[in-house]
């Protein structure tokens, strides 16, 4: 007859092994995260790539990032590029800034419309963006979406920065030619 003696303090190892795991799984403390992105009342901030560039002395890919930030109670998009400017003993990070009407970019009528509420990100297009993440601008009221892109210049000395406005358009109803219209096709309206 086998004894369940020599077995009792394996499987009362093993369910307080089990029970250890899930309590540490549960009640750890969170860990901290950084992110790309935050906002804090009615301003938006976030970051995102505008080029890599290849270093050829140390033989690495050096991405360059835009800061964006958007104020929607005044109903602009502000971007710049941060890069390390040296003058003499003075040294500078914030480049010119680039500034966009978002009233004007959506066509919003901020004395008799509905209130402005928007959400920004950055995104990737993959292979077809050479290294620059689209800003994704989003502004819910009227289900609208535009897509931004900050070019920066340099000549002579002189570096400048535009935020170019790619595209517009509503996300209620899909443009002819596009995926989505295809996949439901025709017989779904």
């Amino acid at each position: 007859m086998p004894r369940l003696h020599p077995r009792l303090p394996s499987v009362v190892l093993l369910f307080l092994g089990l029970l250890m795991g899930w309590g540490m799984a549960t009640f750890r403390p969170v860990p901290l995260r950084a992110s790309g992105g935050d906002r804090t009342g009615e301003s938006i901030v976030t970051t995102g790539p505008i080029l890599i560039r290849y270093d050829e002395t140390n033989k690495i890919q050096v991405p360059t990032e835009a800061l964006y930030l958007l104020d929607y109670k005044a109903g602009r998009l502000v971007a710049t590029v941060p890069a390390l400017h040296q003058t003499g003993t003075t040294s500078r990070y914030l480049g010119a800034f680039a500034e966009r009407d978002l009233a004007k970019d959506f066509k919003l009528d901020l004395d008799t419309g509905p209130k402005p509420h928007f959400l920004m990100t950055t995104g990737s297009l993959g292979i077809y963006a050479s290294g620059w993440s689209p800003l994704f601008v989003i502004e819910t009221s009227t289900n609208q979406v535009a897509i931004y892109r900050v070019n920066q210049k340099t000549v002579g000395t002189t570096v400048s920065t535009a935020l170019e406005l790619l595209e517009c358009r509503s996300l209620a109803t899909p443009e002819p030619g596009d995926r989505t219209e295809a996949i439901r096709g025709p017989s779904s309206r």
